[in-house]
């Protein structure tokens, strides 16, 4: 998809949702002049959208089903849920919700709602990034990819003690890089976009390389390329799990929002 057509389509989102939000002010308004009961209204539509919400965690669950592509669930995903905040102003009508349960209804929907955007903010900044930095790998196999690396560095290491009979890679190694190799850093500054860690650390073996024959100047730069690898297996593990972590946050409160909302309606109905 071109970035046009991805502003084409967005745009199209947006309009949709106004148009279907001014279509519920409308009807809510209409019941409120015939003193019909708008809150019923309003809130079941909103219940409806949030079952809405959580079939598109299902469907994602479900490849194999002939049903919408996931794309299109997904922009049917962002119309429900900006037209859901729109019903849930339009349901407490200016009011600060009442009683345990509707405190605790609406923190649930602002969590869920406040996730929900920041997962589509990543969702459009973070697959970009993770590209760039190589093909994108399952998150399952980062560590053992990471160790292979480091095994591959100290055979170098190894490598360098045997041959050229001197000790500076292995010194090196053991003062700046086994720390580095053992176990993933800067995901901080991987999410940032913060780079100057690793050019710190390239620095210093180039730095090093005045003081290396030609033997250990090219097992160091069979070093730097394993250097250079475990960065990208490092950016990937730090966008993967920004991610899941993510996915930890909304999913549950939303099961959670569409338990209570449910309990809500049960009780609502039976004391009416």
């Amino acid at each position: 998809m071109t970035p046009h057509s991805r502003r084409y389509r967005g745009l199209a989102l947006f309009l949709l949702t106004i148009l279907a939000g001014g279509g519920c002010w409308v009807v809510n308004y209409a019941l409120t002049v015939q003193l019909h009961r708008a809150k019923v209204f309003s809130g079941c539509a909103l219940l409806t959208l949030l079952l809405l919400l959580t079939l598109f965690n299902a469907r994602k669950k479900l490849p194999f089903l002939p049903l919408l592509k996931a794309a299109t669930w997904m922009r049917l995903h962002i119309f429900a849920g900006l037209l859901s905040g729109f019903l849930f102003c339009l349901h407490l009508h200016g009011r600060i919700p009442q009683g345990i349960l509707e405190a605790t209804l609406a923190v649930l929907y602002v969590v869920v709602a406040a996730s929900g955007f920041v997962g589509l903010a990543l969702s459009r900044w973070l697959p970009a990034r993770l590209t760039i930095h190589g093909e994108n790998l399952i998150y399952e196999r980062i560590p053992a990819l990471r160790a292979a690396v480091h095994h591959q560095v100290e055979e170098l290491v190894e490598q360098s003690l045997a041959t050229t009979h001197s000790s500076t890679i292995a010194d090196f190694y053991e003062s700046r890089l086994r720390w580095y190799f053992a176990r993933p850093r800067f995901l901080c500054a991987h999410l940032l976009g913060y780079r100057q860690s690793l050019f710190t650390l390239l620095e210093e073996v180039n730095a090093l390389d005045r003081f290396l024959d030609p033997a250990e100047r090219n097992i160091m730069g069979q070093i730097v390329v394993l250097i250079n690898t475990k960065n990208n297996l490092d950016f990937q593990l730090a966008g993967q799990r920004l991610l899941k972590l993510w996915l930890f946050v909304h999913i549950p409160v939303t099961y959670g929002l569409l338990l209570f909302a449910l309990l809500h309606a049960v009780l609502a109905f039976t004391l009416s």
